[in-house]
């Protein structure tokens, strides 16, 4: 999406990053009723384009990262999947992958070394394709990851129908399934008290 050519949708809270002489251009769309703030995206390579936007939730919140990696550019996602140590994420986008794990014809390049190798020592993030293409070519370029306690609230799959040359995914995540975060330890521990102390203190 260029400068000049202004794109809006009622009823969504739009994020973009125009297209320029160094960028494709992209943009996240969040509905209106849904609050949201953008959030400076962690450095995911020279050349590597990222957004990210932040949904807030009744008892947390969910950092949305759309990726687009040129293929010719590195891929630096060490601080990106490892947001999901912290945080709830889905990190999805173009990737330009070729592993074999993801593509089983292909031949591996450092991309997917790197990103296997992440998944691997990350466990607290999680490739959610089935293993479907999502290029009209048949090669699966577009890669989904969300925080691994959000696996069993997604389900993925691509739409065949609506597509250029990549195939549109879809992500459907059942947040309302998700259980309550654990409650904050006490702040005082009222085990050791001297009450006889507290109620003397107190009559003072």
């Amino acid at each position: 999406m260029s400068k000049d050519k202004q794109f809006s949708l009622p009823g969504y809270q739009q994020y973009s990053l125009p297209k320029g002489s160094n960028s494709h251009g992209s943009i996240i769309l969040v509905r209106a009723t849904i609050p949201s703030s953008e959030v400076k995206p962690v450095h995911c390579g020279d050349g590597v384009e990222a957004q990210a936007v932040r949904i807030h939730l009744a008892n947390d919140s969910l950092v949305v990262y759309n990726i687009y990696k040129p293929p010719p550019k590195r891929l630096e996602a060490g601080e990106l999947l490892t947001q999901a140590t912290q945080e709830l994420v889905i990190i999805a986008g173009d990737f330009n992958a070729h592993h074999p794990t993801i593509n089983p014809t292909t031949t591996m390049n450092y991309d997917d070394h790197h990103l296997m190798e992440l998944l691997t020592d990350v466990p607290e993030i999680t490739l959610i394709n089935t293993g479907e293409p999502t290029h009209i070519l048949g090669g699966t370029l577009d890669l989904t990851f969300i925080s691994t306690e959000l696996v069993p609230l997604a389900q993925w799959e691509v739409d065949d129908e609506l597509t250029s040359d990549h195939f549109v995914t879809t992500t459907t995540l059942r947040m309302e399934l998700l259980p309550p975060p654990p409650r904050p330890p006490p702040r005082c521990n009222t085990k050791n008290a001297n009450w006889k102390l507290y109620q003397d203190e107190i009559q003072k």
